[in-house]
């Protein structure tokens, strides 16, 4: 399997407030980015001459992606010792964590985050962005395990630390789903709204439309079918007038979930758009 989630989930991170010392522009990266891992191999070892911890980490992130986990980890533990900046060496931390998950070493790969978030704390607010992100990995994790009172604490926490409307959009978003599995569906509702409104402002309509959905589910769940359903036919008006024909089929297959009446209507809709975009899978779940 190719795992170039090292890659494309933190492709911004690399850039936030510029620091960084790794450069994202190197050899090795656009190797990887082009799915060529022996010359990403290939050039990482060049690198290494000139630049030590950039070419041991992007070894990893090739080791990695050619599911060589346990090698990938080694090298994310080499490179944490040779980063000469702190913001390198929670990176590292944060891949090694990550390859641990992959791994499906979930309890190492929680003790690495944890880790990362307290070597991150260190660095007063220079760093909060990084204590953000551990503690969304803590809280995913946790929820996995089924801790979801502590999962819902590690979000909060991410909350807190976000420092921007992309960054509090993810938070109240896993806070909100994380409030429902403990059927809090009132707070479930607002973090829903706070989170989608966030989204929305931000341009992420995909998971606008996506936390929109939820939460016209936890509406129903808390007793607020006309809001509901309000809800939904809003997110249909808007899927209709921005053209995302695979958000309004989605629409269709909640308001059919969802609705007391005219469930055939809605799902006739949903079959229709779905089949029209090519994306039968949709109606896998009715």
């Amino acid at each position: 399997m190719n795992r170039q989630f090292t890659l494309i989930i933190f492709f911004n991170l690399l850039f936030i407030n510029n620091i960084y010392a790794y450069n994202l522009e190197n050899n090795c990266e656009k190797a990887i980015q082009a799915n060529n891992l022996k010359a990403a191999a290939d050039e990482a070892t060049k690198l290494t001459k000139d630049n030590a911890f950039d070419g041991e980490f992007c070894l990893g992130k090739v080791l990695v992606n050619e599911n060589k986990l346990d090698d990938g980890i080694k090298q994310f533990e080499k490179s944490e010792k040779l980063a000469q900046h702190p913001a390198d060496q929670m990176l590292a931390i944060m891949f090694k964590g990550l390859a641990y998950k992959e791994k499906n070493d979930i309890n190492q790969s929680f003790t690495v985050f944890n880790n990362g978030y307290e070597t991150a704390k260190l660095g007063n607010s220079k760093f909060v962005q990084f204590e953000r992100r551990f503690l969304i990995q803590m809280g995913k994790i946790q929820e996995t395990q089924e801790k979801h009172e502590d999962a819902y604490e590690s979000f909060a926490k991410s909350l807190k630390a976000s420092s921007n409307d992309d960054e509090r959009a993810e938070s109240y978003d896993r806070l909100a789903r994380s409030a429902a599995r403990q059927k809090y569906y009132d707070r479930a509702r607002e973090y829903s709204l706070k989170g989608s409104v966030m989204y929305r402002k931000s341009g992420y309509l995909g998971e606008y439309a996506e936390l929109t959905l939820l939460k016209a589910e936890y509406e129903v769940l808390d007793d607020a079918y006309d809001l509901a359903m309000n809800t939904l036919e809003e997110l249909e008006k808007l899927c209709i007038d921005a053209g995302g024909e695979y958000y309004l089929a989605k629409t269709y297959i909640q308001l059919y979930k969802l609705s007391k009446e005219d469930k055939d209507v809605y799902l006739a809709k949903a079959t229709e758009v779905a089949n029209r975009i090519g994306a039968k899978d949709l109606l896998n779940d009715i």
